[in-house]
């Protein structure tokens, strides 16, 4: 019996070791990708994406960002199925893009 149960203990041990080994594995590769994704040259594309040049303020991001929304906001294009496809794949280039600014430089 002690055997048995000597065991089942090793086993959970076994178990809780090999999860935490992933888990510390897969923030590994979760911080190699972000480390690589963080380039400058990508800032650089995003903010020129948004019709800005390079050192812009967090006030001339956001007001490009909105001035860019509203212009290619596919509700604009409603009566024209094309074009609001078109829309809506640019609006999600200029929200990524966005997106991207704010999370390099850590804006909330």
């Amino acid at each position: 019996m002690r055997i048995v149960l000597i065991g089942i203990i090793m086993f959970v041990m076994i178990l809780v070791f090999w999860s935490l080994l992933g888990r510390i594995a897969g923030e590994i590769k979760r911080q190699g990708r972000r480390s690589a994704e963080r380039s400058p040259e990508k800032i650089d594309r995003c903010i020129e994406m948004l019709g800005l040049k390079p050192g812009a303020s967090k006030e001339e991001v956001n007001e490009a960002y909105r001035d860019l929304a509203s212009v290619w906001h596919p509700d604009r294009f409603a009566n024209n199925l094309r074009l609001q496809k078109k829309a809506e794949e640019r609006l999600k280039e200029i929200n990524a893009a966005y997106e991207y600014i704010r999370s390099f430089y850590s804006w909330k």
